[in-house]
């Protein structure tokens, strides 16, 4: 039964992974919502697929290549890291080691910021109820829809440890911005009264990217150490 208070909750969690996908710079192609009730509820994406079982989608730009390297063995994805370096490392070192060095950074922050994308969904709801978000202590995960899922299997894509907590950090921060939880509120907003949005509509409520976001945690805990020392 999706009441009107669960709905805006979906609402502001579905706003939430528009809003951190944008500000990494992917395009979102449609948000929706199921209508209050306990009626059956499909969604049919942008390329056909039907959905169903669901309360609330959020469509960012596809990645394929990513999750090509993931597979869901009945309780959680385990990802092909060594398949994965080996690849891009092939593709770094026909560039040459200056042009080779910043493919495969490029390629970590890709990953980077659709973990943060996928965590942002529950971040958000979470932070709409009031609530912090503790990604291990989250019930009710253990699908391969799961949005903790799916950040888990790409978290262990990227070579540093604990990228996982350093993507929840980072997007908790993100979250906690006025300017970016002023756009999730009014895109949750628009998306309780429209129910159902399209790419445009949808990019009124967005964020410009911003292309050194997120760092990766060994920037960022530099960065720290920095500051400490200044």
């Amino acid at each position: 039964m999706l009441t009107p208070e669960f709905r805006r909750a979906v609402c502001f969690h579905e706003a939430g992974h528009a809003v951190i996908h944008a500000l990494g710079g992917s395009v979102i192609h449609g948000l929706a919502v199921a209508p209050e009730g306990d009626e059956p509820w499909t969604y049919q994406g942008r390329k056909g697929a039907v959905l169903e079982n669901l309360a609330g989608v959020c469509e960012p730009c596809d990645s394929p290549w990513i999750s090509m390297y993931l597979e869901w063995d009945g309780t959680s994805y385990r990802a092909n890291r060594n398949e994965f370096n080996d690849v891009h490392r092939s593709m770094a070192a026909s560039l040459g080691t200056t042009r080779g060095k910043q493919l495969l950074a490029d390629v970590r922050r890709f990953v980077r910021r659709r973990v943060c994308g996928a965590l942002a969904g529950p971040i958000a709801e979470s932070y709409y109820r009031e609530e912090e978000f503790d990604v291990w202590g989250a019930e009710g995960w253990v699908e391969p829809e799961s949005d903790v899922e799916k950040a888990m299997g790409l978290a262990q894509l990227l070579p540093y440890r604990r990228e996982l907590e350093h993507a929840c950090d980072v997007t908790c921060d993100a979250m906690r911005r006025p300017d970016i939880w002023s756009r999730v509120i009014a895109l949750a907003d628009e998306l309780e009264r429209s129910g159902n949005m399209c790419t445009e509509a949808i990019a009124e409520f967005l964020p410009q990217r911003e292309a050194d976001w997120p760092p990766s945690g060994a920037a960022r805990w530099r960065d720290q150490y920095t500051a400490q020392l200044a």
